[in-house]
Order: C-alpha cells, then sequence, then structure tokens
C-alpha cells in the first residue's frame, strides 16, 4: 500500500471512530410523553401535562371532543395507564369540569420497554372505578385492546397545519379482538397520532394528527 493511501485509510478510520452514532429506533422512546404539547387530531384536541394521579406523580392527557372529556394518567414512561377520568355528560348527571367516574388500575395495563417487529403481546389490567355522583366504588377491568402485534418502526407521513410533517420512527402496532381491529401509530413525545379502526378488513375510522397547537 502507498504512503498515500495508507495515510488516506488511517484518516477515512480516525474519521469514522470520531463520528456521532446514530441512535437506533427505540420501542419504549415511542410511548414518551412531553409536557407542553398540544394538538389536535380530527375529533379530538389533547394537552399534554404534569400532573398527580392516586398519590403518585404523572404525566396527564386531556382530551376534549364530541362532547365528551376524558383524561389518561400515565406513569413517567408514557407506557403504563395508572388510570382515567371521564368528565360529566348530562347523561351521567355530571358536569364538564369535575370528573363523573375514574377508573384506578391495579394492576395497571403496561406496553412493554422492548419489542422486536412482529412480536406480539398482551396488555390487560384491572382495578376500581369509583362514581362520583352515585358515591360507589366497584370493580373495573380494563376495556381496551389486549391482544397486541408490534407491527415495526414506521415514518408517518402527515399534513400538520396545512403543510406536510414526517414523524420519524414511530412504533405501528395493531391490535384484534374477535372481527374488530385496530392499527395505531405511536410518536415519541406525542404518544399515539394516527388510529385506525376495522371490522374484518372494513375500514370503520381514521383519525391522525392534524395541528399542534403547542410544541
Amino acid at each position: 500500500m502507498s504512503p498515500v493511501l495508507l495515510r488516506s485509510t488511517l484518516a477515512f478510520a480516525l474519521s469514522a471512530l470520531a463520528a456521532p452514532a446514530f441512535a437506533a429506533a427505540d420501542f419504549a422512546t415511542c410511548f414518551t410523553l412531553t409536557p407542553g404539547l398540544r394538538f389536535s387530531t380530527g375529533d379530538e384536541t389533547l394537552t399534554i401535562e404534569k400532573a398527580e394521579f392516586a398519590g403518585q406523580e404523572a404525566i396527564r392527557v386531556q382530551s376534549a371532543g364530541g362532547g365528551v372529556g376524558t383524561a389518561a394518567y400515565y406513569d413517567a414512561s408514557g407506557r403504563q395507564l395508572l388510570g382515567q377520568d371521564r368528565y360529566g355528560i348530562s347523561a351521567w348527571g355530571g358536569d364538564a369540569s369535575r370528573p363523573v367516574m375514574t377508573d384506578t388500575f391495579k394492576p395497571a395495563p403496561t406496553f412493554p420497554q422492548t419489542a422486536r417487529p412482529g412480536e406480539r403481546f398482551v396488555v390487560n389490567g384491572s382495578g376500581e372505578r369509583t362514581h362520583h355522583v352515585e358515591e360507589t366504588v366497584e370493580p373495573v377491568d380494563y376495556d381496551g385492546f389486549n391482544d397486541y402485534t408490534f407491527v415495526g418502526f414506521e415514518d408517518v407521513e402527515a399534513t400538520v397545519d396545512d403543510q406536510p410533517r414526517t414523524f420519524k420512527d414511530t412504533c405501528h402496532v395493531s391490535a384484534t379482538f374477535e372481527d374488530n381491529r385496530m392499527e395505531a401509530w405511536y410518536a415519541p413525545g406525542f404518544g399515539r397520532i394516527k388510529f385506525e379502526r376495522y371490522m374484518g378488513e372494513e375500514l370503520l375510522m381514521r383519525d391522525e394528527i392534524e395541528a399542534i397547537h403547542a410544541e
């Protein structure tokens, strides 16, 4: 090898060692929630903020849309659902400023910290439901989808505030229950940004991020 070629090879090797490594996509990162974010989908507006739930620090995702308000409480990782508030509508005898029902989960429905594309996992939990109007407490099981498959990391192309935006390396998960199927995409900081619901192969609904009000 000539001296010039040797010097070039050594320089290339040293530069490769000095260059910062690009982080690989990480499953757990997809579910992180950033307090201060506020964004809208076609059906609802979601606000992420710090809160307290059942005596511990939590992250609250407040949702408003269609005349119904809810608040979901997560641990710091965003993967564990600690509980949720359902706010008043006239049929429940409440108002929109105070929760009518509060579900507290122990054990809490939890997404795993790691998953490989194609891997299946179960999300379930149970706890208590407090009905604040009727002043009752009763057992409750988590009623969301629980049989999940991690489809893989995907870039989601969306139109946000009338401008194209790419959400890199979102986690695409699929869940089934009998003939029902849902597809969801989770983006770091935001949580779920896209959702599709199917009955068999028929698309029943699609909802995705459309605007960001605070970031």
